[in-house]
């Protein structure tokens, strides 16, 4: 009896936070909002983006985060302020890709975590 509990409960666990996951992911998007985090902002590849130094490849999967980030959901805030600042971030960095004067700069102020996380994290 304690061991199917035990199972029922793990079960339990595991259906909840994988429910948790996928709040993380929106319906079309490509990358959860964690993986972005992770492999785009902490990992540095918007930064090598907004310095520049990002190759062809490094580019468009960039690109393809933010668009990614646009389509999640926040974990918290308003969507209108989430939509604000998630399109700031992918105008500068088409711009930036695109290169105009100046964008690389807008890209960084876009990109600096306390900015959102104080209203979506």
């Amino acid at each position: 009896m304690k061991k199917g509990l035990l199972v029922a409960t793990g079960l339990l666990a595991v259906v909840l936070l994988g429910n948790i996951a996928m709040a993380d992911k929106g319906e079309d998007s490509k990358f959860s909002t964690e993986e972005i985090m992770k492999k785009g902002f902490k990992g540095g590849l918007i930064a090598k983006v907004a310095k520049g130094e990002a190759d062809d490849e490094e580019k468009k999967l960039a690109m393809e985060m933010l668009e990614s980030l646009a389509k999640n959901p926040p974990h918290k805030g308003s969507e209108e302020s989430w939509k604000e600042k998630t399109t700031a971030l992918i105008e500068a960095a088409k711009a930036t890709i695109d290169g105009k004067e100046g964008a690389g700069d807008k890209l960084k102020k876009a990109a600096n975590c306390k900015t959102c996380h104080d209203v979506h994290k």
